[in-house]
């Protein structure tokens, strides 16, 4: 198609840049803000284009040489050729055009985070080119080809070291079937903690199949955990005593299926906030906490409060809650282990509730937890969201509810990429 030339005006949510040609809207992914570039039409649509960049005919100042040397070719970041601040400045300004007619009272600066090596979870899928070796890496973007991650700069130390070792793993002629049989590698460090799984095509239960994973295991000392799996079900788990994940100073435990933010730091300023946010207030009666995961936020706010509930339908997140619970011989706080949606018209909603914290998954809370919300209006409720799209769709639920949108705080818990944290906090009128 005929290439046109545009200025890049400001990023969307996602991976492209937005610029006009020929009063319509044009989405350009790894355009910059201030860029002028020539680009090819990939799509024209009646009310909007897709092109791609062909030429920088002249770079903005806020575009940089990308740090990471698989950039763009991986998927797993979007905006690394933007400096640090500029990713900040368009995160602020894409979030405060989403919630803009949530009229909160007060939207915060986002807070910033260290720009590498934040991510202590990694996940891996598996190629295999022609030339017979093995490829470990992130999908490209929109794409199924597998890209190396020799190099990353968001993957903490220990998990590229790791990741080292798991490529050496790979290539050695004799594991080649057993590769073949890996749909995923997935590694987490916590401290000493560090969990490797792998995910299986195929089950086997065959000693002699099963044994390269237990050689690995034994030769690297690092890992604290080793699991194998399929869709039946476990197949494999080796383990090793390592000091436990200190965080919060505190000892956790997050078993491998367990959710915990990929950037510890950013999870603690999230937690630090959420302890400013609830000691401001005197509170009378339960606290609920649906979709708690370990029951990180739960532990550390159920001082504030007479009676606590948490609510985790993931079952390994909810036995690390029980373990962590047992550690506490003063902790009273009652871990439910079903889906949100269930608590509603139970004796645990009835009451006086004091308030109510939400981090659910990117979709949202469903219709059937806003209906229930309704029914039992806490006087504040805190909603951590990974996606500002369903944020703002269900804080205009609990606008209509009778909420007011107090306060907004972000987190820039994923650097080089579009994501983003952000934390409201709604109050009863």
């Amino acid at each position: 198609m005929e290439n046109n030339i545009v200025t890049i005006e400001k990023m969307t949510y996602g991976i492209d840049s937005l610029a006009h040609l020929d009063g319509k809207v044009v989405f350009v992914p790894y355009g910059v803000p201030g860029d002028k570039v020539k680009i090819e039409v990939t799509e024209d649509k009646p009310d909007y284009i897709r092109a791609k960049i062909v030429e920088i005919i002249e770079p903005s100042k806020h575009r940089r040489k990308s740090p990471c040397p698989n950039f763009p070719q991986c998927g797993g970041c979007h905006w690394q050729e933007m400096h640090p601040e500029t990713q900040r400045n368009e995160k602020e300004n894409v979030l405060n055009f989403i919630i803009k007619g949530l009229n909160p009272s007060h939207a915060y600066p986002m807070e910033p985070l260290p720009m590498r090596g934040y991510r202590n979870k990694m996940e891996l899928k598996v190629a295999f080119p022609e030339d017979g070796s093995v490829i470990l890496g992130n999908y490209s973007y929109n794409s199924h080809d597998v890209v190396p991650l020799k190099g990353c700069i968001v993957q903490c130390y220990e998990n590229m070291l790791l990741y080292e070792k798991l490529l050496e793993f790979a290539n050695k002629p004799e594991n080649r079937e057993t590769m073949e049989n890996i749909h995923t590698i997935t590694v987490r460090t916590l401290g000493e903690q560090q969990h490797c799984t792998f995910a299986l095509k195929v089950p086997t239960s065959n000693e002699e199949a099963l044994a390269p994973f237990k050689k690995f295991f034994d030769e690297n000392e690092s890992l604290s955990r080793l699991e194998v799996y399929a869709e039946v079900g476990n197949l494999l788990t080796q383990m090793r005593d390592k000091k436990p994940f200190f965080f919060m100073n505190r000892n956790w435990r997050v078993s491998p299926n367990s959710f915990f933010q990929n950037n510890i730091e950013g999870a603690e300023a999230i937690l630090h906030t959420l302890i400013s946010i609830y000691s401001a207030y005197q509170h009378k009666g339960k606290f609920l906490d649906l979709y708690c995961g370990c029951g990180t936020q739960t532990f550390l706010l159920e001082s504030m409060f007479e009676e606590v509930y948490a609510v985790e339908c993931n079952v390994s997140s909810f036995q690390d809650a029980l373990a962590h619970q047992k550690t506490r011989t003063s902790s009273k706080i009652n871990f439910i282990c079903k889906k949100a949606e269930a608590i509603f018209n139970t004796p645990i909603t009835k009451g006086v509730i004091a308030a109510l914290h939400l981090n659910p998954p990117r979709t949202g809370i469903s219709q059937r937890v806003t209906r229930g919300l309704s029914g039992i209006k806490p006087k504040i409720i805190t909603y951590l969201s990974c996606n500002p799209m369903t944020f703002r769709r269900d804080a205009k639920a609990l606008k209509q509810m009778g909420y007011k949108l107090d306060r907004v705080y972000s987190f820039d818990l994923f650097p080089g990429t579009y994501h983003m944290e952000t934390l409201g906090v709604f109050l009863r009128s």
